[in-house]
């Protein structure tokens, strides 16, 4: 995750499985990265990219999102001197949380029910990030609560409330891709790094 790669000269570089394209403007994600590593997404190509639903991979709306933040903001997630990197963005409505421990990636969406005592997660994701920078999709849910206790989040406390909407966890690669591919597409949408930031590393 760390290793440095030169930039590519181009501006960006075409994914060779959608139109999506990405830039050179962090030196450790280059463009021309292999397709399960992270990659900065070109934003001025995004209107085109809105009409390909499910074109986004997670990992990339990760790194998109902290750029946007701020250059600092991707250098501290990215960084091995940092055990561990947390950050939650937006407001009081729906919230994304990245954070990372070690070489571990959670993502979510979520609502904060102050009365309930819970977190609501819309979607979740978990990763595993390889020595050689390549993201490994672990698990997916959405629709899942949990106590308002970062903790149990980590640790994966989720639990179905009822209701209209179940709480589905996916097994195979398959379904994990789609709702990851969900996510990272509201998450790009949603433009989280113009909201509220609270980052914490250590």
């Amino acid at each position: 995750m760390d290793r440095d790669v030169s930039p590519v000269k181009s501006e960006s570089a075409k994914s060779n499985i959608s139109q999506i394209s990405y830039t050179d403007d962090f030196e450790s994600l280059p463009s021309s990265g292999s397709p399960s590593h992270a990659h900065i997404v070109d934003l001025g190509e995004y209107k085109v990219c809105v009409k390909e639903k499910g074109g986004f991979k997670l990992q990339d709306a990760v790194v998109t999102t902290l750029f946007n933040v701020s250059p600092e903001t991707l250098k501290s997630f990215v960084s091995p001197t940092a055990n561990t990197f947390k950050a939650v963005l937006g407001k009081r409505n729906t919230q994304l949380v990245i954070w990372r421990k070690g070489i571990e990636v959670f993502v979510g969406t979520f609502e904060h029910h102050t009365s309930m005592k819970a977190y609501r997660f819309e979607h979740v994701a978990g990763f595993l990030i390889g020595y050689d920078g390549s993201w490994h999709l672990k698990v997916t849910a959405s629709n899942a609560y949990s106590a308002s206790k970062w903790p149990d989040v980590w640790t994966g406390k989720f639990e179905c409330r009822g209701g209209v909407a179940k709480m589905t966890v996916e097994a195979e690669e398959m379904d994990m891709t789609k709702q990851a591919s969900a996510l990272a597409d509201s998450i790009i949408a949603s433009k989280y790094w113009k909201l509220k930031t609270d980052i914490k590393t250590t």
